[in-house]
């Protein structure tokens, strides 16, 4: 199980570079990626932080400018890449409260799963956004960084 989230995080990470680097060249900063993008940052580290037992310290939709969300996204990755190698506790319920405050219980690797397709949707909704301004999104299917 370790070796599956393993790859899943180092995809997650190389598909959340390319999606950096495209908007940190964008000479006119779009509000709505910067938000998903930000969006993905903050989901990223509230769920690393619940998975480690702690408080949240960001919000679910609080906004930052590309510079900001980019170094977010990028450390949020890079920590999920480090917790998925030295943990063994996927199988283990984590108990938390999400954004509502509700209490919830459910199984790390079923929170990990999560993380990993949540950044996955909003990209695309972000690659969506950038055709519309008639700018390439990378190509991150999973097949491309596996290849």
């Amino acid at each position: 199980m370790k070796a599956h989230y393993q790859k899943l995080f180092a995809y997650n990470t190389w598909a959340n570079d390319r999606f950096a680097e495209v908007i940190g060249q964008m000479k006119v900063p779009d509000t709505e990626i910067l938000r998903l993008f930000s969006h993905i940052a903050n989901a990223q580290v509230i769920w690393l932080e619940r998975l480690q037992n702690q408080h949240n310290t960001v919000g679910v939709w609080d906004e930052y400018n590309a510079e900001k969300a980019i170094g977010m996204v990028k450390e949020s990755s890079l920590s999920l890449e480090t917790f998925v190698s030295q943990t063994e506790a996927f199988d283990n319920t984590m108990v938390y409260k999400n954004s509502k405050g509700h209490q919830f219980e459910t199984a790390a690797s079923d929170i990990l799963t999560h993380v990993a397709n949540h950044g996955t949707h909003h990209r695309g909704q972000i690659a969506t956004l950038l055709r519309k301004k008639e700018i390439a999104p990378p190509a991150s299917d999973f097949i491309f960084f596996v290849r």
